[in-house]
């Protein structure tokens, strides 16, 4: 087992005034905390059920929530017995590679992507095949490829193929619809299942929502998402959904990790949902974060030199910058400079658990704009681009 890479180097930017944009946190300033602390008079009513065991499969009146909220997005109604609630969705990453692989079996997935799900699949003795991605994600004309490339080099099929299709961690990129449709399609073609990551979609700040990988697929796609990005990430608490057999062995595999996710944080999310209060939140962040991405880009375009090349995200919490040199060098002159944000490596699987095409992501720098306020943003940026001017 080997540490997490991002909570390895969050542990380097803590030093007094340091401006970070490395972690992906939400901003506790905005938090709803009086509505939720409100939503704690559930506990007088329902005190005995929320202090007590709670079932695996999650606290029905917050899966009745889930169904309500899913059935636009999925595109059909989802029925109890396809919903599984986590205990945040890392959990649904450890879960889903507890049931589905084996040691040397190979997950396919985008790169750059998101390390925790690399952690969760690499702790079964999974090794990765890449995809590689622009600005539009995942390039899926590349997919049978791959595939191809895997199977040859294995003499298996892929046992999974995960992706982040909205605003992408790292990257900021949003799959396109056509993607998506090539992407449901080759998987279902070929019966591998797609695990669908989906905790920024709730928070796009322009463009219109296309359609989840889930809602054109014809199965085959666990989606999967989160409180932790659109209330909080101190509840703990998300969800998946998916073919009822596959959930019932989650179901399974979960009460050999946590028997159920906290009853009491449960309680309160379905309160809160079912006050109305998540949809006038989401109303508020999304207009706050819209902001604070346009201060980024704005400072990046002013004060970085001409060759550092990015897009501007329409959503999610990242910029994704191609700076042209070994961003891990960057990043200690950053540190210097007291601002930090995350290597583009970190976002990568090792060439030796790689099977096929390797990259490194030394070119590549993650940059989170969620956290940090505009003044500090704008301040962060210039003292990136001192960092960047260094020899």
């Amino acid at each position: 087992m080997r540490p997490s890479p991002i909570r390895e180097l969050f542990k380097m930017t803590q030093r007094p005034g340091m401006i970070s944009f490395a972690g992906g946190l939400p901003d506790p300033a905005i938090f709803p905390v009086e509505e939720f602390a409100s939503c704690a008079e559930a506990l007088r009513a329902q005190g005995p059920t929320a202090l007590q065991y709670g079932a695996s499969e999650g606290h029905r009146p917050l899966v009745a929530e889930i169904q309500r909220r899913m059935e636009p997005l999925l595109g059909r109604p989802v029925s109890a017995e396809e919903i599984i609630i986590s205990s945040g969705s890392q959990q649904v990453m450890d879960m889903a590679a507890r049931v589905l692989l084996d040691p040397g079996d190979v997950v396919v997935v985008e790169a750059p992507t998101y390390p925790g799900a690399l952690h969760s699949f690499r702790a079964t003795g999974a090794r990765f095949a890449l995809v590689p991605c622009d600005e539009h994600g995942m390039q899926v004309e590349r997919l049978p490829e791959v595939i191809e490339r895997c199977r040859q080099e294995t003499g298996h099929m892929p046992k999974l193929i995960y992706t982040i299709v909205n605003f992408s961690n790292p990257s900021g990129a949003c799959l396109s619809e056509e993607r998506r449709r090539q992407l449901a399609g080759i998987a279902h073609g070929l019966g591998i299942p797609v695990l669908e990551d989906d905790p920024y979609g709730e928070l796009r700040y322009r463009g219109e929502r296309i359609p989840t990988l889930f809602s054109l697929a014809e199965g085959g796609v666990i989606f999967a998402s989160s409180f932790s990005k659109i209330l909080a990430p101190g509840v703990r608490v998300a969800w998946a959904v998916g073919d009822a057999e596959l959930i019932r062995r989650m179901v399974i595999a979960k009460q050999g990790m946590d028997l159920c996710t906290s009853v009491v944080a449960q309680v309160l999310v379905a309160e809160y949902c079912s006050r109305g209060f998540l949809e006038s939140h989401l109303e508020r962040i999304r207009a706050h974060y819209a902001g604070k991405a346009a201060a980024m880009g704005a400072a990046l375009r002013e004060h970085l030199p001409s060759s550092a090349r990015f897009a501007s995200p329409s959503g999610g919490f990242f910029y994704w910058l191609e700076i042209g040199g070994d961003s891990r060098r960057v990043f200690e002159r950053a540190v210097d400079e007291g601002v930090a944000f995350l290597p583009g490596p970190a976002f990568y699987p090792e060439p030796a658990e790689t099977v096929g095409e390797t990259v490194d992501g030394r070119p590549h720098a993650r940059l989170c704009f969620t956290f940090a306020q505009p003044p500090e943003i704008v301040e962060g940026c210039r003292r990136l681009a001192r960092a960047l001017a260094q020899p």
